[in-house]
């Protein structure tokens, strides 16, 4: 049986750039981050998730992977892979290596530039982590549709499959799998 193209296996790159730290400096300290809309994200105490998104993330047709840890700042509890806690934690996180983006926290609408200013990694129309874009631009696809405009205001909505890339083109995947109570 073969598979359509959004569901052949890619691999992450190789380099630096492919694995990309969890934390910029500011969230490494635990300091207020501005968000896009504005308001400040603070580091507190963790809380309970209200809902969950899925990030991808390809440059040149291959993974760029999205570390675990992101927006919880050290010293850090791990279980293996899974990032159990942190002196603090951004209302915008990863617990694991799996893309799976953690939104806890009061109201608010959250958007991809805020996950990117807690990770530390640029992200704009032409810039998508440690990689420039070129002619082509960021190109973001939220459940499989394109979407229009700058990437930074991609909506971080319960259970979105959000795809991001630069370079060559690989079909984004219209739905990501949530494992139960996510």
């Amino acid at each position: 049986m073969r598979l359509p193209p959004s569901y052949q296996p890619r691999s992450i790159g190789r380099g630096p750039a492919f694995r990309p730290p969890p934390l910029g400096a500011a969230a490494r300290a635990g300091r207020p981050i501005r968000a896009l809309g504005g308001a400040d994200l603070r580091c507190g105490p963790l809380s309970r998730t209200r809902f969950a998104a899925h990030v991808e993330l390809f440059a040149h047709g291959r993974v760029v992977a999205i570390p675990a840890g992101i927006g919880v700042a050290p010293p850090l509890r791990r279980d293996g892979a899974r990032v159990l806690g942190g002196r603090c934690s951004y209302p915008l996180r990863s617990s694991e290596p799996t893309g799976v983006i953690e939104v806890s926290g009061g109201g608010g609408r959250p958007v991809l530039g805020d996950l990117f200013a807690v990770w530390g990694q640029p992200l704009s129309l032409a810039r998508l982590a440690g990689f420039a874009a070129g002619p082509g631009g960021v190109r973001a696809y939220v459940d499989g549709h394109r979407h229009a405009g700058d990437p930074r205001r991609v909506a971080l909505s319960p259970h979105a499959q959000i795809v991001l890339e630069v370079g060559g083109f690989v079909p984004p995947h219209p739905v990501y799998r949530f494992p139960p109570g996510r």
